[in-house]
């Protein structure tokens, strides 16, 4: 069987073609991703591929989600590859959806009416969705979310402080995000920590080329993460605002901003982007910010300064920490960030070994601490595409299994 897992981010869109099946060993036949998806950058929208051992870069106009696609089963018709299933990553279900679900008539509606929960996650993966019922029709579609990993948070973490019949009316709560992400980092470290998961406590931090957040992880579950009710919330990102007073909303509502309008300027507008007026890329913030670009300088400092200000948080949320671990585009690969990040943080007894946090690019995991740190610093490369195979390879043997 070839499963097909489409990862949908913001400004990106991964996937793979998985062969498994009984007595035979899982392999993966195809995997790639389509990079500067409908977003603002000075570089060029791409897909990148592998395939028997080689890779192949192909630069091409990626306007939106459906385009990007599109392109990725173009690719994957030209070399035969044909997906008996195929499962997507959704970021949002909120109270609708709070497993993961086979699409049909009555669980695709549900995904609809989800779609305001995560205006630039969720309308993106439908988009794909219907990508697939179009040129794959008939194969079964299964949605996998990012909340889901998050479903036992404690409510003093998911609690607003609103009223309590607004927010049982509105289901207003923190869902969190990058449940699949962190779903695997916090496996995969315990695994190179020769420890149980359930005796670590975890900081992650998952810090996309489009969306980042900071989860605190305690016994395997979560105790506390940086994204909200959506995924606006918490840290400085690309083009999302991040934590933001509400009386700012209200002001510009009295001003006449519909919001249709706010919600375009906070979610892809802000950020880095809205702070720097010149990207929405980290690196390209970083490299201007190093040849004397003031607006640049700012949107780094705000950015590190965000991401410090969580990590302290949650350090003393957890009482200490075991590990902190970086993941995502931006995690696995920017050295002079987790560098900057970590100046300063001796008097904790975290220290990071400039030689290994310079050397570690995200291609494999990487300790980038000293030996001597009292937390462990780890680079680890995420797989969210895994954690979706194995819920459609659950949902495939079983149609309604227990989340």
């Amino acid at each position: 069987m070839n499963i097909l897992v489409f990862n949908c981010g913001s400004s990106s869109q991964g996937f793979k073609v998985y062969r498994t099946g009984p007595g035979q060993p899982e392999s993966v036949l195809i995997s790639g991703k389509a990079k500067n998806v409908a977003i603002r950058t000075r570089a060029e929208a791409y897909i990148r591929w592998e395939i028997n051992g080689s890779t192949v870069e192909k630069e091409c106009p990626l306007g939106s989600h459906r385009t990007a696609a599109e392109r990725i089963l173009e690719i994957l018709r030209a070399q035969n590859i044909r997906p008996d299933a195929i499962g997507h990553r959704f970021v949002h279900g909120g109270r609708l959806l709070q497993k993961n679900v086979r699409i049909n008539a009555e669980t695709r509606e549900l995904l609809r009416q989800a779609l305001p929960l995560a205006p630039i996650h969720n309308p993106n993966s439908f988009s794909v969705i219907e990508v697939c019922e179009e040129h794959l029709p008939g194969v079964p579609q299964f949605a996998v979310f990012d909340t889901v990993f998050h479903a036992g948070m404690p409510e003093a973490s998911g609690t607003y402080a609103l009223p309590a019949d607004l927010a049982e009316q509105f289901g207003f709560r923190k869902y969190g995000f990058h449940g699949l992400s962190c779903q695997y980092v916090s496996g995969e470290v315990a695994r190179l920590m020769g420890k149980p998961l359930p005796e670590l406590k975890l900081i992650i931090c998952h810090l996309g080329s489009g969306g980042s957040s900071v989860t605190a992880v305690q016994a395997g579950k979560t105790l506390d993460t940086s994204m909200g009710y959506s995924p606006l919330a918490g840290l400085v990102m690309s083009t999302r605002c991040g934590d933001l007073d509400p009386e700012i909303i209200l002001e510009l509502t009295r001003a006449g901003y519909p919001s249709e309008r706010i919600s375009e300027i906070l979610n892809r507008e802000s950020g880095l982007l809205g702070l720097s007026g010149f990207s929405s890329s980290l690196t390209e913030i970083i490299e201007a910010s190093e040849e004397g670009n003031p607006s640049c300088r700012a949107a780094y400092d705000v950015y590190v300064h965000r991401l410090k200000k969580y990590l302290g948080a949650f350090y003393w949320l957890l009482n200490g920490a075991d590990a902190i671990l970086f993941t995502d585009d931006v995690g696995e690969t920017c050295w002079k960030m987790r560098e900057r990040v970590f100046a300063g943080a001796e008097f904790l007894g975290i220290r990071l070994d400039t030689e290994r946090n310079r050397a570690a690019d995200g291609k494999c995991p990487q300790l980038i601490s000293r030996e001597d740190s009292s937390v462990q610093l780890w680079v680890v490369p995420t797989d969210e595409e895994r954690v979706i195979l194995r819920a459609v390879e659950t949902l495939l043997g079983n149609p309604d299994p227990e989340q």
